[in-house]
């Protein structure tokens, strides 16, 4: 099952474009967790599907049916961030576009981030 976990993950991240260090970024995790999974060195945890399931654009409990764990909520878990679905888009485009285009969404954010604090 972890490396049938590992494979279909790997073709979540390939058909949106997100490195293991994306996904390691957006959802929290450590690399070496995202990279171990992909090798299928660790079985997936529920708190770990949890997290990644946002970054990938996918229900959390489908997921979690795909990892061989049980769909059933186990209590609420504190979230990474509190957009995680919308951050994980955001890197899922930001992957795909050029390095000038990339520039100018990095100028962008932190346009937005300054104008909060203002």
């Amino acid at each position: 099952m972890t490396q049938r976990f590992a494979d279909i993950l790997q073709g979540l991240m390939d058909n949106r474009g997100l490195s293991a260090r994306a996904v390691s970024r957006t959802s929290a995790r450590a690399e070496s967790t995202i990279l171990q999974l992909l090798q299928g060195s660790i079985p997936p945890s529920p708190e770990i599907v949890k997290d990644i399931a946002p970054v990938l654009q996918i229900p959390e409990a489908d997921l979690l049916t795909i990892a061989g764990l049980s769909a059933t909520p186990t209590g609420s878990t504190p979230r990474p961030y509190r957009s995680s679905a919308e951050i994980g888009e955001l890197v899922s485009i930001a992957s795909s576009l050029s390095n000038g285009q990339l520039r100018r969404l990095i100028d962008v954010a932190r346009n937005l981030k300054s104008e909060e604090r203002n």
